[in-house]
């Protein structure tokens, strides 16, 4: 039994406080690109905006300064972030299918597990990042530049025609800055023109990727699956290329 009546009227006014009081957003709010521009003009990059698990997608962000931004879990699809800068931004388990980041920076951004299936990244720099296990099939980065792990991520018949993906000559002094692309399906991939000197494509699985005018110079083929590649014959510094196990 509840206790007297007198009680009640307090009870209700606390209810009725709990029910008005805004709580924490909800995962996958849909925010507006003005509420997107807000944001990052309160945060500074010791202070990055945090967007968890909030849906940007569909939104032109072209040619914002994240400031180093947290857009965990976000839904980004079909998002334009065309020559955005994203430089550390963490993109960890974000879904950016279809998303546009044509000629944007993506220097030292985390992205564990981030879905980019179908997203273009044309000329985009993406130096130290990583993408361990993300999803890049059918993804369009041509011309990129890259440089970091994306140890077992999917990027079967991603287009990486005349792509940077080998070692960076002027940053040795970090140690060798190169693609690892250890266990990665690029199955029916195009490297036609791409640089992959030196990269780490250890039980990598070229099944039916196009290799064309591809220069392997020094790459670790260890284990790589090699199967109907094309454009065999006009593979640059095969001879140099590491088989051995």
């Amino acid at each position: 039994m509840i206790g007297n009546a007198g009680s009640w009227p307090g009870v209700l006014v606390a209810v009725v406080a709990a029910n008005l009081t805004p709580g924490p957003a909800c995962a996958q709010d849909r925010i507006t690109r003005d509420q997107v521009v807000a944001i990052l003009a309160r945060a500074s990059p010791e202070h990055p905006a945090d967007f968890t698990g909030q849906d940007l997608s569909g939104l032109d962000l072209s040619g914002i300064d994240f400031k180093r931004a947290n857009l965990t879990k976000c839904r980004l699809v079909r998002t334009n972030f065309a020559k955005a800068r994203l430089f550390s931004a963490t993109l960890t388990d974000a879904v950016a299918t279809d998303a546009d980041f044509t000629g944007a920076t993506l220097d030292l951004a985390v992205g564990y597990r981030v879905d980019l299936r179908r997203a273009v990244l044309r000329d985009a720099n993406l130096f130290a990042v990583i993408l361990y296990d993300a999803n890049l099939s059918d993804a369009d980065l041509s011309g990129a530049r890259l440089i970091g792990p994306v140890t077992n991520a999917n990027a079967a018949r991603a287009k990486l025609v005349k792509a940077n993906l080998g070692v960076d000559p002027g940053n040795q002094s970090m140690g060798i800055m190169r693609v690892d692309a250890t266990g990665v399906d690029f199955s029916g991939a195009d490297f036609t023109g791409a640089n992959l000197r030196k990269m780490l494509l250890i039980r990598a699985n070229l099944t039916g990727a196009d290799l064309t005018d591809a220069d392997v110079t020094g790459a670790d083929l260890a284990g790589a699956v090699l199967k109907d590649v094309r454009g065999r014959d006009r593979i640059r510094g095969l001879d140099q290329a590491v088989f051995h196990d």
